[in-house]
């Protein structure tokens, strides 16, 4: 992803309207991309405190993005283990079938 596409997708990004390999490719670029951090730092902080003003609630937006990053990419690592564990499930029973 580059940082034309990243831009278009933080309000996706900041909605939860990304899907799953979209938004671990935004947070793999956005970890990696000073700029585009700081671009969606400005659009989170615009955002939350619009949100927050009316309830007069502090905002960690540091400690906040990087929560909501890193939950993707544990989320991605996740389902890739998953993946990997039904492919060896699925392998070892075609192995039974052939040989049992």
């Amino acid at each position: 992803m580059d940082c034309k596409e990243t831009q278009r997708c933080i309000a996706l990004f900041l909605k939860d309207e990304l899907d799953n390999d979209t938004a671990f490719s935004f947070a793999e670029h956005v970890y990696a991309c000073k700029e585009c951090m700081e671009e969606l730092t400005i659009e989170y902080l615009l955002v939350e405190g619009m949100n927050r003003l009316e309830n007069a609630d502090d905002i960690d937006v540091k400690s906040e993005l990087e929560e909501k990053l890193n939950r993707i990419i544990t989320r991605r690592r996740i389902y890739g283990r998953i993946k990997a564990g039904l492919f060896l499930v699925a392998l070892m029973l075609i192995c039974i079938a052939f040989l049992g």
